[in-house]
């Protein structure tokens, strides 16, 4: 068996057809396959089997065979052409073709619409053409011609290829409206097709909804329209704006009814914006006023094109005069047939409310109303005349304010009461007589009249200044002593209003009295004690004195030369005469300067302050410009710097950099060496002396550094000492006023103290307190009034006003610079949040866990969640370490870790690109992890934490500055701070912290002055866990340090039993 011949022909759908001729035995078959792709659609051969057996004949069979080798042995399978490029192809072609007949043609084909209106519907017909025009019987069909590029046929004398351009340039706004028209009805049928047995034919008309009708009549606008109504008939209108003048006759209908008419040949169509309003000349675009109020009586006069009249009862004529009448006038032409519309004018509304009172906590109302001879209660109107017209909207109004202001009836009567609601009577007196008053009659009786309510008298305080001490004087105009301080006493920051004993009302808003209770309350001052004479309050209250009565309404107030000097002086610090040391001027920078300046000033006024300075910014060398002047007005001065221990050396280096004629003496070593740097720094300072100053060199030292730990422990050294600075650095360590560190620093015995921190408040507002206890104690009073007068309120209840006290009382005494506010030069820093999702055994561990957690918090009460609140926290430290890696609480565990393998990835991608990278952990295990991996690759990294020694971290630090190592593995705790790391431009914080202040601490090691490239910061979270959820707990929880300082915190400490379910949960 064998083919003798064969032959392969291509079809249109791209099937392919096989002939060939089959010699089997003498005889000779013919064979016939249709293959699609590779297989066989359908065949046929001559033979007895050919349409009979299952499958394919053995002559089918051998053709197929041989085919399926030809094609291997050649360069592949044929191609036929998609139905795509066909459609392609022609539609380019029709398009060339066009463009080729837009060319030759000499005029261009005119689109022209016909309106048509029937049953309160508008619908568009088109017809285009030259001279002679032609309906579109098919707009589906001229759509897509358009689309197309198609040639169409209209009739003998309009043939052409579809686009936009062979319309004329008036036409193709219109003609794109139509397109648009038909694809929203191609939308809504293939919508309504899907479910019902429908099929789409040939579309002449098309519905002009209301949006669409003011599109359509703007592009009519001073055009020719052909309108069609229901009946048959039609006209050809100009469509126009214009003001409108509705032709409107009233004339006698009946015996005793009245008919409204409007031109019977108006027809009117409402639009989305408008109503559009036409006769048989021209259709006019009603502008906004009109549409509003014509649109309801056009709506309903011209319902019915036939007849345009409509009938009035007698007893509705009045209603419609006031109602509708009033309102279209201005739009009307009126013309008034055997009809005194005057004599159907509604009686005018008219109000009278009577004021009673039976006793000092009572106030009783009768309200009534009347329309001509006829009154009656609005509490009783059921029985008024139906001939009566009433005006609806203003007895409305009147209902409105009546219960504004009155809630309760006095029983069956006609009386509204307000009674032991003194709250709801001072708000009547104060702000609803007005209101009656403007609403009608108001009758008081002498009774009521003596329930009023007073103005605030004028407030006078008097301030001198006394050596330290300011010294106040308090008066009210027209009132003694005793009666304001009974006001002050009484005085509710929550009401408007105090209540004399005669039960008159003394208004206290916004207004003096209410300025001196908010100022003796902030400040601590007994009221009895102000209005005894004169009070004495510390001079480091005068920037807050100055600004509350500046503000304060209703208040007049003296002040004496040396309290406005000590006010400018603190108001105007880059002015002022303090002279930077000759060896800094070109050292410092402006705002540094400016810093600088700011601790002169408040030393000199005897004050402490706060140098907040946003990280990196450069705190210490303002701090040593502050020491280096000291030193040169009095050399003979001693000064303590306090910090964490990792700084004491950093602190030493700085000054012999920044003023090596300084002489510097750490305290450190062991207790008795200790002891006795502080026995000579004692006996050297006594003995050196001015005269001996002018010929001997200076034996003591001048600076004394020493850590918070060794301070708490060598407290009782320090005795003998009086220093002229006390300064402290990262004053975020005496945050907890109870402890040890906070205890000691407070003991020192110092002229002026400073503090120095990035972040003043890190969670809560009492750490703000701990640090201006430490500078001025005192200042914000004790603990226990700061949290009833500050924290409770701002914290609990928002307080705005306490908050804005706050900031007043500590404003002048905190400087907080931001790096993008003073550094304009300093780099950007791009921060990335960096997500990895945990898979296979590091995610089932995890949900194992954190269901568990979740299921042990929810069945806990509060006071069983605050007996097992460590256990908790150690839990939820757990899940955190198994989002880090697992083998940190699971000692066999031998999975993956999703983070550690993106971290690695971040690290050697950043190394390839040239970068130093920190990366910082709060887990030091996790450190040595990421450490063992590093050494695997090959890649050199330095690692600081707790337990490197102090001189190692500074050699490390300077090492890392110049040498190639690529990574610095950073425990976050331990060099969060006192590290100048700027040859770094990557950060990588592998686990998120609760405190934010903290982690931006670390970033700052390398984003600060010497940084010159752009530091990207890049955050790893692990998605769906609970690192995500603390990243938005920190976006939605509103931290009062922002408000205050600066910085948004969240304490775990202080996480409650529902803000920890919230951050199990998959989504907070």
């Amino acid at each position: 068996m064998k083919i003798t011949e064969s032959a392969t022909s291509t079809f249109w759908k791209g099937e392919q057809g096989i002939r060939a001729s089959v010699q089997d035995g003498d005889t000779l078959y013919k064979v016939s396959l249709y293959v699609k792709g590779s297989q066989v659609r359908d065949y046929s051969c001559s033979c007895v089997n050919g349409n009979s057996c299952r499958g394919m004949c053995a002559h089918a069979k051998l053709v197929w065979e041989q085919w399926k080798k030809e094609q291997e042995q050649h360069s592949g399978r044929p191609v036929s052409t998609s139905q795509e490029i066909r459609t392609m192809i022609r539609e380019y072609t029709n398009r060339e073709v066009a463009k080729i007949i837009e060319d030759a043609e000499e005029t261009e084909i005119r689109l022209v619409p016909r309106l048509m209106l029937k049953n309160g519907s508008a619908s568009l017909e088109f017809k285009l053409g030259r001279d002679r025009f032609y309906i579109i019987k098919d707009l589906m069909a001229f759509a897509e011609a358009v689309r197309t590029g198609a040639s169409v046929s209209y009739g003998k004398q309009l043939t052409f290829h579809h686009s936009l351009n062979v319309f004329a340039e008036e036409d193709r706004e219109l003609c794109t409206l139509l397109l648009e028209l038909v694809q929203v009805y191609q939308e809504h049928f293939e919508q309504f097709r899907k479910s019902s047995f429908v099929t789409m034919q040939g579309l002449r008309t098309l519905n002009l909804n209301r949006a669409n009708r003011d599109r359509f009549f703007q592009l009519m606008e001073n055009r020719n329209l052909e309108v069609e109504f229901g009946d048959g008939t039609h006209c050809t209108v100009q469509v126009k704006q214009d003001c409108m003048r509705l032709p409107i006759q009233i004339c006698r209908a009946g015996r005793d009814g009245i008919a409204v008419s409007v031109d019977q040949e108006l027809f009117g169509i409402p639009g989305e914006r408008g109503w559009y309003v036409g006769n048989d000349t021209s259709l006019v675009c009603l502008d906004e006023n009109e549409s509003r109020e014509l649109g309801v009586f056009l709506e309903q006069v011209l319902k019915d094109k036939k007849s345009h009249t409509l009938d009035i009862q007698e007893r509705d004529i009045p209603l419609f005069y006031e109602r509708v009448l009033q309102k279209i006038l201005p739009y009307a032409e009126l013309a008034v047939h055997d009809v005194d519309l005057e004599s159907y004018r509604p009686k005018e509304l008219k109000a009278q409310f009577s004021f009673d009172s039976s006793g000092p906590d009572e106030i009783t109302m009768k309200p009534l109303l009347s329309y001509g001879d006829f009154s009656f209660s609005p509490l009783n109107d059921d029985k008024v005349p139906r001939i009566i017209c009433r005006d609806v909207p203003g007895e409305f109004k009147i209902s409105q304010v009546i219960t504004r202001y009155f809630q309760y009836r006095d029983g069956e009567s006609e009386y509204l009461v307000i009674r032991n609601d003194e709250e709801a009577l001072y708000r009547l007196l104060s702000e609803g007589m007005e209101e009656f008053i403007s609403l009608g009659q108001v009758l008081i009786t002498d009774a009521a009249r003596k329930i009023r309510v007073l103005p605030s008298p004028q407030v006078k305080v008097g301030i001198q200044t006394s050596g330290r001490w300011l010294e106040l004087n308090v008066d009210a105009e027209g009132m003694s002593r005793s009666e304001l301080l009974d006001i002050l006493a009484g005085y509710d920051p929550k009401k408007r209003y105090y209540r004399l004993k005669n039960g008159e009302f003394l208004d206290v808003g916004e207004n003096g009295l209410m300025t001196v209770a908010r100022m003796t309350d902030s400040l601590g001052i007994g009221r009895e004690e102000l209005l005894s004479g004169t009070v004495k309050v510390p001079v480091y209250r005068a920037l807050y004195l100055d600004s509350v009565l500046k503000e304060g309404s209703g208040i007049t107030f003296y002040r004496d030369n040396l309290f406005r000097a000590v006010v400018r002086g603190m108001k105007s610090v880059e002015d002022s005469d303090y002279v930077v040391p000759a060896s800094l001027v070109q050292v410092l920078r402006g705002y540094q300067k400016t810093g600088y300046r700011w601790l002169k000033t408040l030393d000199v006024n005897g004050f402490g302050g706060i140098l907040a300075d946003d990280m990196g910014l450069g705190k210490t060398i303002q701090i040593i410009a502050l020491l280096q002047a000291e030193a040169q007005e009095h050399p003979e001065s001693q000064s303590l710097i306090i910090c964490p221990a990792s700084l004491v050396y950093n602190w030493e280096n700085e000054l012999k950099r920044f003023a090596p004629g300084l002489t510097v003496q750490t305290v450190t070593g062991t207790a008795p060496e200790r002891e006795e740097i502080l026995r000579i720094a004692v006996q050297t300072g006594m003995e050196t002396t001015q005269a001996a100053l002018k010929t001997a060199v200076i034996r003591h030292p001048q600076i004394l550094i020493t850590s918070y730990d060794l301070l708490k422990r060598d407290i009782t050294c320090y005795e003998p000492f009086q220093f002229r600075f006390q300064v402290i650095d990262e004053a975020q360590y005496i945050k907890n006023p109870l402890t040890q560190s906070a205890k000691s620093v407070k003991l020192i015995k110092a002229q002026t103290r400073c503090a120095l921190t990035g972040t003043p408040i890190e969670n809560r507002l009492a750490e703000l307190w701990s640090i201006f206890d430490y500078l001025m104690p005192g200042f914000l009073f004790t603990y226990s009034h700061f949290r009833r007068q500050f924290e409770a309120p701002i914290v609990k209840d928002g307080d705005t006003y306490a908050l804005e006290s706050l900031r007043r009382l500590t404003g002048p005494f905190v400087l907080r610079r931001l790096k993008k506010d003073v550094l304009k030069d300093l780099p950007d820093k791009l921060e990335t949040v960096v997500y990895s999702m945990a898979e296979d055994e590091q995610k089932q561990l995890y949900t194992a866990h954190a269901l568990a957690l979740k299921e042990e918090l929810e069945q806990m009460s509060g006071d069983t969640y605050g007996s097992e609140r460590i256990q908790v926290l150690a839990e939820l430290t757990r899940l955190r370490q198994i989002c880090c890696d697992p083998s940190l609480c699971f000692d066999r565990y031998k999975g993956g870790s999703a983070k550690l393998d993106t971290c690695m990835e971040l690290i050697t991608g950043g190394i390839a690109g040239g970068h130093k990278i920190l990366l910082f952990s709060q887990f030091t295990s996790m450190l040595e992890l990421i450490g063992a991996r590093l050494k695997k690759e090959g890649i050199t990294f330095h690692e600081l934490t707790g337990a490197t020694p102090k001189e190692e971290r500074i050699r490390m630090a300077g090492a890392f500055q110049t040498d190639d190592t690529p990574v610095f593995l950073i425990s976050l705790k331990a060099g969060g701070t006192g590290l100048n790391l700027t040859a770094a431009d990557v950060v990588i914080h592998y686990d998120p912290w609760w405190n934010v202040a903290a982690q931006n601490q670390a970033t700052d090691r390398a984003h600060r002055i010497g940084q010159e490239k752009q530091v990207s910061v890049f955050k790893l979270i692990m998605k769906d866990t609970v690192e995500e959820n603390i990243l938005k707990l920190q976006e939605q929880k509103q931290d009062l340090a922002d408000q205050i300082i600066s910085g948004e915190q969240v304490s775990i400490g202080s996480l409650t039993r529902e803000e920890l379910l919230k951050i199990l949960s998959p989504q907070l």
